[in-house]
């Protein structure tokens, strides 16, 4: 396969995509040691910003900095000639895409963002940090981890924040367990109704239960919130971390 053309934005995704999960690298951490700028790679994956591709240049980087996660991404990913025609650089529009098809032994990874909501939202007691995310689409995906058995069962996201800091860092990957009911003093991710039908989430250690309301601690301030049981879709224990810089 010939490098020596820029690539289109969803190639350039699905690529940073292989060499993440193959390298259990970071996107920076994988630009850094390609000797490129991290928004080189991060204006790409795991969210785009539309006009943003690869060079030749870069992708030569990554190719002679990480040759078998590269080799590996290119013996299944399609030939240039069988992707369809391509809008310049500039007109390209961002499409949520996948690396290759998930196996059975792999688990969907999420991006989520921070929500700012505006003055008089209705926001959370105590400003717990909420965020915003579709969780029908994968950003990619990655290897069970830690031996587990049921792939359906698991998922991961992004944290987006800094809320949970120093126990969970922004861009790092958290493992969450769709089926185990959550515990007092488990860290866990909460799932929000909302009247606009927004994909909400907010994080934190459950702190007390009761037939009404949850209560959940942010670390990094020590913010706690309580909310009440009709905001509440799905609590997902969190049961795993992927440090991403490691």
């Amino acid at each position: 396969m010939s490098f020596d053309y820029e690539w289109d934005q969803r190639r350039a995704r699905d690529l940073i995509g292989c060499l993440v999960e193959e390298t259990g690298f970071s996107a920076t951490e994988i630009a850094r040691r390609s000797g490129l700028a991290p928004s080189t790679l991060t204006r790409i994956y795991p969210t785009s910003t539309v006009g943003y591709s690869l060079s030749a240049r870069s992708i030569a980087k990554l190719r002679e900095a990480f040759p078998e996660p590269f080799s590996m991404y290119e013996a299944v990913a399609p030939s240039p000639s069988a992707m369809p025609s391509l809008a310049p650089a500039g007109m390209l529009k961002d499409r949520s895409h996948a690396f290759a098809m998930p196996s059975p032994r792999l688990i969907p990874v999420y991006a989520t963002t921070l929500l700012f909501p505006e003055e008089g939202d209705a926001a959370l007691a105590n400003d717990l940090e909420v965020w915003e995310g579709n969780l029908s689409r994968p950003a990619a995906h990655m290897a069970v981890p830690f031996g587990l058995s049921d792939p359906d069962r698991y998922f991961a996201i992004y944290i987006p924040g800094e809320a949970m800091e120093p126990r969970f860092r922004a861009g790092e990957r958290v493992i969450l367990d769709r089926i185990r009911p959550a515990s007092i003093d488990t860290d866990v991710l909460v799932q929000l109704r909302d009247d606009s039908e927004r994909s909400l989430w907010t994080i934190g250690r459950l702190t007390a239960r009761d037939r009404n309301l949850i209560s959940l601690t942010q670390y990094r301030d020590q913010v706690t919130g309580s909310i009440h049981r009709s905001r509440i879709k799905h609590i997902f224990p969190i049961i795993g971390m992927i440090d991403d810089d490691s």
